[in-house]
């Protein structure tokens, strides 16, 4: 058996946490699908009066991975609820069981105490508010005239290959980049409009550039004369 530490647990799910817009329901799908995988255990079917062959359980939407063999997902799942209830597991080795069967029972006890951190991290994480990123207030045309005041150069680069690394930076589109930043040091333009000079001058202001403000005003009145 192959263990599943809650590292390899918790990168998995970060992984895909990164991805899903619905971040709260996907850590409450998780906590459920926990649930479901220590309660919904396999019913082993006779044959010939000996349990060999268990039921399937349809694979629900987890993403927790565990190679838990159908034939001991019980004592998986009663390892998991003693941990969780007590916060320890011992394991003794019974007087008919094997050194080869008693080392495997320890097995999935550790796979039980590591899927028992993953279930408490996720709780924490369900609890942990979840802080979504600044948008920014800026449009495409407005974030390339605040890094052409700031000093940003890139007219001895190819302009393709620039436009390129920058779309990738600020977000936007790599045509629209290509084609903005020809207009960046022009004089009155669809760039360089009294709308998107003032709002890069508040931008500036409000943080205390003066000389960058002061050179934004002087090329603002150029354009409204």
């Amino acid at each position: 058996m192959i263990l599943t530490t809650l590292s390899d647990l918790k990168k998995s799910f970060k992984s895909a946490l990164e991805k899903s817009s619905e971040k709260q329901y996907l850590i409450e799908n998780e906590l459920r699908e926990i649930n479901n995988f220590v309660t919904n255990l396999p019913i082993p079917r006779a044959k010939r009066n000996i349990f060999s062959k268990y039921y399937s359980i349809p694979k629900g939407t987890a993403i927790f991975d565990l190679d838990i063999p159908f034939e001991f997902r019980r004592t998986f799942a009663e390892a998991f609820n003693k941990i969780i209830i007590t916060g320890e597991l011992e394991e003794v080795k019974l007087h008919s069981e094997s050194d080869q069967a008693f080392l495997f029972r320890k097995q999935i006890s550790q796979q039980a105490l590591e899927f028992v951190k993953y279930y408490k991290w996720l709780n924490e994480l369900k609890n942990k508010p979840q802080t979504l990123p600044k948008k920014s207030s800026l449009d495409h045309k407005e974030k390339l005239l605040a890094l052409h005041y700031l000093g940003l150069d890139l007219s001895k680069f190819d302009n393709k290959k620039t436009s390129k690394i920058l779309s990738e930076i600020i977000g936007h589109s790599e045509e629209n980049t290509r084609k903005y930043l020809s207009y960046l040091t022009a004089g009155k333009n669809n760039v360089r409009t009294p709308k998107t000079l003032k709002i890069t001058l508040n931008l500036f202001e409000s943080q205390g550039f003066d000389e960058i403000s002061n050179t934004i005003k002087s090329d603002l009145e150029k354009i409204t004369k």
